[in-house]
């Protein structure tokens, strides 16, 4: 029946991969072709787009797309390390793309670009859903700068991460019993290791394709991130906001919620779940609950 022909053309289904020309540098694009409203998927810092294969998986035979930020994954480490930069490139993409109606979902830093390219081009979105977002509140913005002031790159603990791997599947072995990676479904784990190093090269071990200077680089410049604030209001969508407990601005433990507590009073149609018994990795512990939120915005439109 239906349901049975869903999951066969599901399985068929595999996203066309390409380089976007995004002035400076090229951006990787998956795009999984259908009708309807354009679904775009923007991962978290330090992962990369096929972390949503989880999640698209359960979504309508439609139009859905993930990107690559710069710096991460296929795409190209261009410029120094900036969240303004990393914006505009979201921006740039929706214009070069001449995406309209879109349903914007974004984890973590994602959920930043999202919010941000909605307030910027107005009549491009439909509806938001922010997971998890690094929108946090003034003070806090403030204080990690106070953090952040006298700390170089190399100082960060992330810096340090192991960048010598022999292949995904040892990467999948050392991360699976250990805290967050314990906490994600198995298969999206999967995921992120098969495609978070370096294609083979001449030697005799890989390296991350998202540079672990270059990610503690976008942690520590987070600091000064907080132009958002000034585009909260202009974001006139609906917004689904879903967030974990909140420990504010740890440099070290990456699993607490950098999300604000209050944001979603500060714009004008969200609404707020507040899920205190996740981490920050919502998508990887929950892909099905995602994938619901993203349906129920499919056809709120529909």
């Amino acid at each position: 029946g239906d349901h049975y022909r869903t999951h066969l053309i599901r399985a068929m289904r595999h996203p066309r991969e390409y380089r976007l020309d995004n002035g400076d540098l090229d951006l990787d694009v998956f795009e999984w072709t259908g009708e309807g409203a354009p679904v775009l998927l923007l991962h978290a810092t330090g992962f990369h787009s096929r972390c949503w294969y989880q999640v698209e998986a359960q979504l309508p035979v439609k139009h859905n797309l993930a990107v690559d930020l710069r710096f991460h994954g296929r795409s190209a480490s261009v410029g120094d390390v900036d969240w303004n930069l990393l914006s505009a490139d979201i921006v740039l993409l929706l214009e070069r793309l001449d995406l309209h109606d879109v349903i914007g979902v974004g984890h973590s830093i994602g959920g930043y670009l999202i919010a941000r390219a909605a307030a910027r081009l107005q009549g491009r979105f439909r509806r938001l859903i922010l997971l998890d977002p690094v929108i946090t509140s003034p003070e806090t913005y403030a204080r990690a700068r106070q953090l952040c002031a006298e700390l170089k790159v190399s100082d960060h603990p992330v810096s340090r991460r192991k960048n010598r791997w022999q292949d995904a599947s040892e990467m999948f072995q050392r991360f699976r019993d250990r805290e967050p990676f314990s906490t994600w479904q198995p298969a999206v784990l999967r995921d992120y290791c098969d495609y978070a190093l370096h294609p083979g090269s001449e030697k005799a071990y890989r390296e991350l394709a998202c540079d672990p200077l270059n990610e503690a680089s976008v942690y520590l410049t987070q600091a000064y991130s907080d132009a958002i604030l000034e585009d909260l209001p202009n974001i006139r969508v609906p917004v689904a906001l879903l967030r974990a407990r909140f420990d504010g601005i740890n440099l070290t433990d990456l699993s607490g919620s950098p999300t604000w507590p209050e944001l979603a009073s500060h714009i004008p149609d969200c609404t707020d779940y507040y899920l205190p018994d996740m981490n920050h990795f919502i998508p990887m512990q929950n892909p099905e609950l995602v994938a619901a939120h993203i349906r129920a915005a499919v056809q709120a439109g529909e």
